[in-house]
């Protein structure tokens, strides 16, 4: 596997999330079917939520597919209890007592029965696949294979159990449970976990987040009250048992329901009310949640309840026991070979191997699995396996269209500044090219999710260090238009990308640098953990190399000696040359690179000369065999308390085969407890383990198997082999005074054949398996047609500096271009686009990342009729060329937001903005969209940085939407470019959008059009809304303007609930936006007038308006807090300051007005009744006569518009 083995020590149970619910499917097309995948999916809240924002508008009838995996058996069995409950009649009549089964630690008797009456009905119905599959539950309720189902059983037994034992020993249940409840709650001062689930109100939740803590874990329930009632006395035994932590309550200590909510609702004040969030209380929060919770549940009852009988169900949810990374392998093997049945183990400490429901995931069912995902949400696995660990298993299941998304999520008490490359382990455009994915807020430099409450709260309580930081990953090159093939490889020199390969080697190993860590240490002591940052061994590089392999177009034998001899030579790790021969060995194995010594005829050479005694009855030697360890449990169990104090009780283990003068240490092992049956003898000797399922509870011996090169037995006749504890400070300081220096649990001649196997084949190998029983995973090989992209690397192969690509001439008027001597220009069309012109013929080119065509460079050849385009990168923060940094991409009818969410208005509360003292949250949230960086800028119109500009518009519409920048809010604002009016937008209210924790405008946009019927619609509100109290105009500089109209599209796509139509504008025209032209309309016709009736009722007076205003979203834009800096000075209001740069010279008043004299003031009945300044192309007159009087004021400020 591809992350170390781990000791099984303390282990904590996470029944409940610490996180507040997400939509998942915010980033996917309105009809686009979901198929998600949640790793580490732990419990069902993101579910619930996800059905929940898609049970109304244009996502009602999306089909939901959900695939959880999860390590923790007792996870999915909860879950499965609550899905199983929902989908019986009743289940809203039941909505507190199953709040009370999945929540609480005790129960009510009428609670306690219902949960026990369900798992007594789940354990008739779980025989075996097919009785399941055929029971009730089965048509939307799936297990992935059998052995889950199984598991799941075991634990529903369990729970039946404890009401069939005695007297005594119910006695000793519930004793043993309070003392345990009793063991697990925080010995530390105050637990502020809730908090975090009020976004911009986290402040006003700390006292009641610490105070529901303490009242959860002394009383057992979510309540406002210290004291439990008389009649809550049943321990829940969902939470008495857990596969990893053993039977017992083992929950982490920082569980707190009331984190898995959305407590902005209750802080936020609602629509009609004054309230302050300082006045809200505990109960009121409860409250809530406990209704945000039966309100999600509601959905998932209709949904399941509005199925017919012989249709498939709307809402499937599948379920796996088991390892995150291996369910990826396996589900890719699945999907490339056909079968059912893979080679990867279910988890570590496991010895079956996953093997898939036929039903499900054989060929020719009639409702199959989906074996590739448009949706792969990582929890926070990103924390405990390693990011590259998750991007190498994923990017090959992840479906290619624009709007496919990897989450990933930290909790992490780390540094905020560097986080993300240190856990890349490199730069991360590098290993964006590398992987073939990067996160979507890296290229766009922001991100409409905001995180900044959790940086505020971490700068202002000093024990608070946690972050969370939740990412959006898209497939490199998605955001581009042109782009058709999202599989396009791209080139590296060798030399360069052995460099590149190499300097992630090193990152990716850095524990093992002794002046690294060091230096580390000295420079951030608190954000360095080694026990947490050993994520990593030489089969995890071995698969990384693979991806790239199949990734990037080079001379790959080259590259790979080069990698080799860099590794070989490399003397910076203390103990890497120790592992030489495990990465060679993981290298052949996964078929990325065979090294020469490893090659059938070297082996063979060094069979004939050297033939030791374990290896003597072998006709024939392959490159590698597989080592099985025996160690016994009476040697074994001493040790464990000591293994259990080291690293948290997770040291890394590992396997060493030494010599008189020679060590080898193997990181890639597979560990389980149980007993070996041999067969047979010499090479056909074969061996099965029989798994213990008491595991280090039991008495079973302790049974480990690696492979190894056949060579590293041919070295020394007094060899042995060891499970030993991999050496870090943290380990070493328990340990070594109990194992010795060398951490050594346990060692074994290597021919003492009661102990050691030494075998052709893994044990229980089919008689399918080849050399290794390993496959080479991750698809099918990049397409090698097409244009290819070079991307060339800075001096020390680090970052990428620019991009060549080569354009051979083909089109016979372009060849005579060439040839003739024209000059070839190029022109940026996106960010991630140019085109390559001669004379009045060009070409279109997309690039992975952002590029700057201003500083481009050519090569040409004439004769030979080709051109190459070389190209610098373009990743500084800022620039004032990115007017297409809202991409909007069409993907199959529909169109995807490549960096921006999507958003259900309807579902998100409003909130108040009548007590202005209450809303001082949301000046804090809104200044919090700049970090220091570009709190620095000074302010201005234009600041050189167009998306800072569009971040201090978005700044200051909110500031005064909710009154706080200039008391009552103006009825619209006006966007001017000089003294044009580009659009209009009015907001009929500000709402929570509580799943991202941040705060949108309920919004209605108009832009300029010359439409005569918007032009009458106008002239008849004109008046009114052109009054300076009603308009708030803010000024924008071109390039800003440019910007805005895509953004308009992306916000009017947000809030969609309607369908484009066939002959949508978009379609028709084959452009988004449909123009960047001042005067025309940026966005389609299909949403004018669609819905307004909120609009008609909040602004009687515009219903004129009403058919051609379109709804849409409009949010703040934040810095990523791994990009920037955030500090105390970046939570002050510069508000007067940024209103003054803001506000044109003059107000607009008549003068931009396109239907209004701009000197009297007389309506003009269509768009060419009005003469127009021919100067300025804006100002309109009804009459010379009228030009002529108002000239004299009038010419101070007629500008010939900027090209």
């Amino acid at each position: 596997m591809a992350h170390p083995v781990r000791w099984r020590g303390k282990q904590f149970f996470y029944p409940i999330g610490n996180t507040s619910a997400v939509c998942l499917t915010q980033d996917l097309c309105p009809s686009e079917k979901a198929d998600v995948l949640l790793l580490g999916c732990g419990d069902p809240r993101h579910i619930l939520y996800t059905v929940y924002t898609n049970s109304a508008g244009s996502q009602g009838s999306r089909k939901l597919d959900f695939t959880c995996c999860d390590i923790e058996s007792a996870v999915i069995a909860r879950n499965v209890i609550l899905f199983t409950l929902l989908a019986d009649e009743g289940a809203a009549q039941k909505a507190p007592q199953i709040w009370n089964i999945f929540f609480h630690f005790y129960l009510d008797k009428a609670s306690h029965d219902l949960l026990i009456s369900q798992c007594r009905r789940l354990v008739e119905l779980s025989s075996d696949l097919d009785s399941w599959n055929n029971g009730p539950y089965g048509h939307f309720l799936r297990m992935c294979t059998g052995d889950t189902l199984a598991e799941l059983r075991r634990l529903w037994q369990l729970y039946v159990k404890t009401t069939t034992c005695s007297p005594s020993e119910a006695k000793a249940f519930a004793s043993t449970y309070a003392a345990d409840v009793k063991e697990c709650r925080a010995k530390f001062g105050h637990v502020y976990t809730a908090s975090r689930a009020a976004g911009p109100l986290s402040r006003y939740a700390l006292k009641m987040a610490c105070t529901h803590y303490d009242i959860y874990w002394e009383t057992g329930v979510c309540s406002a009250v210290l004291k439990r009632p008389s009649e809550v006395s049943h321990p829940n035994p969902t939470l008495a048992y857990s596969k990893l932590a053993g039977d017992k309550f083992a929950i982490h200590y920082g569980t707190d329901p009331l984190a898995c909510f959305h407590l902005a609702e209750a802080l936020a004040p609602t629509v009609g009310s004054a309230r302050h969030p300082e006045q809200v209380t505990l109960k009121d929060v409860v409250d809530v949640c406990k209704t945000q919770f039966s309100r999600w549940c509601t959905s998932v009852s209709k949904v399941l309840g509005s199925q017919r009988p012989s249709s498939p169900s709307p809402l499937i949810i599948r379920c796996f026991v088991g390892d995150a990374l291996r369910f990826c392998q396996a589900i890719c093997y699945s999907h490339t070979t056909k079968s059912t049945s893979t080679p990867f183990p279910v988890a570590h400490w496991k010895h079956a191997c996953i093997t898939f429901d036929p039903g499900a995931y054989g060929t020719g069912t009639q409702s199959s699995a989906p074996t590739a995902f448009n949706i792969i949400d990582t929890s926070n696995l990103l924390d405990h396996v390693g990011a590259l660990n998750i991007l190498a298993v994923t990017s090959p299941i992840l479906q290619r269209t624009p709007s496919a998304t990897l989450y990933t999520e930290t909790l992490s008490d780390d540094s905020l500044e560097d986080t993300l490359p240190h856990r890349l382990c490199g730069d991360i455009a590098t290993i964006g090219l590398l992987v073939g994915l990067i996160p979507a807020s890296f290229v766009s430099q922001f991100t409409s999710r905001s995180n900044m409450h959790d940086i505020l709260m971490r700068i202002a309580q000093e024990n608070i260090t946690q972050t969370h930081e939740r990412l959006a990953w898209k497939l490199l090159g998605g955001a581009e238009k042109l782009v058709t093939d999202l599989d396009c490889p791209i080139d590296m020199a060798p030399e360069q990308l052995a460099g590149v390969l190499f300097n992630v080697y090193l990152d990716m190993f850095y524990f093992q640098n002794m002046e690294r860590c060091k230096a580390m240490i000295k420079q951030a002591s608190s954000s360095i953990r080694f026990p947490g940052d050993v994520y990593y061994n030489r089969r995890a590089y071995a698969e990384i190399l693979g991806v790239v392999k199949r990734r990037v177009m080079t001379e790959w034998a080259p590259t790979m000696i080069m990698l080799h001899d860099k590794i070989r030579g490399d003397r910076t790790l203390m103990t890497g040359s120790n592992f030489y021969r495990d990465l060679c060995c993981q290298l052949h194995l996964l078929g990325v690179f065979t090294v020469d010594w490893l090659s059938p005829q070297r082996v063979q050479e060094v069979y004939r000369v050297a033939r030791p005694v374990v290896l003597q009855d072998w006709k024939t030697l392959p490159q590698t065999v597989c080592i099985v360890l025996v160690v016994p449990r009476d040697r074994l169990q001493p040790l464990i308390p000591a293994l259990d104090e080291a690293s948290g009780g997770r040291p890394v283990l590992q396997c060493d085969v030494r010599g008189v003068a020679t060590m080898q240490t193997f990181s890639e092992i597979n560990t389980v407890f149980g007993t070996v049956r041999i067969s047979g003898k010499g090479d056909g000797k074969t061996a099965a383990i029989e798994e213990d399922a008491t595991g280090r509870y039991g008495t079973s011996p302790l049974v480990v198997w690696l492979w190894v090169p056949s060579v590293v037995l041919m070295n020394d006749s007094q060899q042995t082999v060891s499970l030993s504890v991999l050496a870090t400070p943290s380990s070493s300081m328990t340990l070594v005074k109990k194992l010795g220096l060398e951490l050594a649990l346990f060692v074994a001649n290597i021919r003492n054949e009661q102990l050691v196997h030494i075998l052709r084949q893994r044990p229980d190998a089919g008689p399918e398996s080849c050399e290794g029983g390993n496959v080479q995973i991750g698809g099918c090989p990049m397409k090698t047609s097409g244009t290819r992209t070079f991307v060339t690397f800075d001096k020390e192969c680090k970052k990428p500096l620019s991009f060549t690509t080569r354009v051979d001439i083909i089109e016979p008027e372009m060849k005579v271009s060439l040839t003739s001597g024209a000059t070839p220009t190029v022109k940026q069309l996106s960010m991630h686009s140019i085109a390559l012109a001669l004379e009045d013929k060009s070409l279109q080119f997309p690039f992975p990342l952002p590029i700057d065509a201003n500083k481009v460079r050519l090569r040409v050849a004439r004769k030979s009729l080709y051109i190459e385009v070389i190209l610098p990168l373009k990743l500084v923060l800022g620039g004032t060329d990115l007017m297409d940094m809202f991409p909007v991409i069409p993907q199959g009818g529909d169109l995807a937001l490549w960096n921006m969410h999507r958003v259900n208005l309807d579902q998100c509360m409003p909130f108040s903005i009548t007590n202005r003292k209450a809303l001082d949250w949301v000046n804090t949230h809104i200044s919090l969209t700049l970090s220091e960086r570009e709190r620095r800028t000074p302010q201005g119109l234009t600041t050189g940085s167009t998306l800072l500009d569009v971040k201090r518009t978005l700044q200051l519409i909110f500031l005064h939407a909710s009154g706080i920048a200039n008391g009552k809010p103006p009825l619209c604002y006006a966007l001017l470019e000089g003294h044009a009016i580009c659009v209009i937008i009015y907001i009929t209210d500000l709402r929570l959008d509580v799943g991202s924790h941040t705060v949108v405008a309920d919004a209605w946009v108009m832009p300029s059009s010359s439409s005569s019927e918007q032009g009458k619609a106008c002239n008849k509100v004109s008046k009114y809304v052109m009054m300076p109290s009603n308009m708030k105009q803010l000024g924008i500089a071109v390039e800003e303007r440019k910007a805005w109209m895509h953004l308009l599209v992306a916000a009017t796509e947000r809030c969609r609930t309607w369908e484009h139509k066939t002959n949508c504008e978009y379609r028709v025209q084959g452009a988004i936006p449909l123009t960047l032209e001042q005067d025309e309309t940026p966005i389609c016709s299909c949403g004018a007038g669609v819905g307004t009736e909120a609009f008609v009722k909040k602004y009687p007076i515009l219903r004129p308006l009403a058919p051609h205003a379109t709804r849409a979203v409009i949010s703040p834009l934040f810095a990523s807090s791994y990009m920037e800096k955030f500090g105390i000075s970046t939570i002050v209001s510069h508000t007067d300051d940024a209103v003054a740069m803001k506000t044109p010279p003059r107000p607009a008043s008549a003068a931009a007005v396109r239907h209004v004299c701009a000197a009297c003031g007389k309506e003009g009945g269509t768009s060419g009744s009005l003469l127009i300044c021919s100067r300025c192309k804006v100002v309109r007159y009804c009459s010379e006569g009228c030009q002529r009087e108002d000239w004299k004021g009038h010419k101070k400020r007629c500008v010939v518009p900027s090209s």
